[in-house]
């Protein structure tokens, strides 16, 4: 059977993604550091503004409104900047990493494009990875306003 070289890649790294071994699943985010073994490990400099987005957004702050309180602390962003993009915070409130946890697999390549992988059979999802940041129920509180919000805004 002839199989394509992104067939062969994707092949791959469904293996790895199995196997649990990959190394997509200690991808470093904001609030961690990777140790010398390649774990991560929870960064408490980082890890305390990930929990300030977080109970910010589930009392209610808007993005920007978190975003201005970032600055007025002088908080840098993950890329050093003075100002927070609404963006980055809204992707740290939907990062299941903050839970300790890591989901494999949650875009794929179509048509050259990236885009989110809507079939749950070909995602991984790895529970207690590595130490959590956020609780579950914070977490979940979060998810449930983030799709609120959503809908609110669909009117």
């Amino acid at each position: 059977m002839d199989t394509t070289k992104s067939e062969q890649i994707k092949a791959g790294l469904q293996k790895s993604f199995h196997s649990g071994k990959s190394a997509k699943a200690s991808t470093v985010c904001y609030g961690y550091r990777i140790t010398t073994e390649g774990d991560l490990m929870v960064y408490p400099a980082e890890a305390i503004y990930v929990f300030h987005i977080f109970e910010r957004f589930a009392a209610g702050d808007s993005l920007g409104k978190i975003s201005t309180s970032l600055a007025q602390m002088n908080v840098l962003s993950p890329t050093g900047k003075d100002i927070w993009s609404k963006e980055t915070i809204s992707k740290i409130l939907k990062n299941e990493k903050y839970l300790g946890d890591v989901v494999l697999g949650k875009t794929q390549i179509r048509d050259g494009v990236q885009v989110e992988n809507v079939d749950a059979d070909t995602k991984i999802v790895m529970r207690g990875h590595h130490p959590a940041i956020i609780s579950t129920d914070l977490f979940e509180l979060v998810q449930r306003e983030n799709r609120r919000r959503c809908r609110s805004h669909e009117r």
